[in-house]
């Protein structure tokens, strides 16, 4: 029974991480994106 129960931990952290890293890849992407978007913007409006 401690076996399968620290095994379903296991799982459940891995899972956790798992959105973790998916949750800061996204938040990374649209940082990027977003501040692409504001230089382009600047660039346009100044040229």
């Amino acid at each position: 029974m401690f076996i399968l129960n620290s095994i379903r931990e296991m799982v459940l952290d891995l899972f956790a991480m798992a959105k973790g890293f998916v949750y800061g890849f996204v938040m990374v992407g649209g940082f990027i994106l977003v501040c692409s978007a504001i230089v382009y913007a600047v660039f346009v409006l100044i040229l």
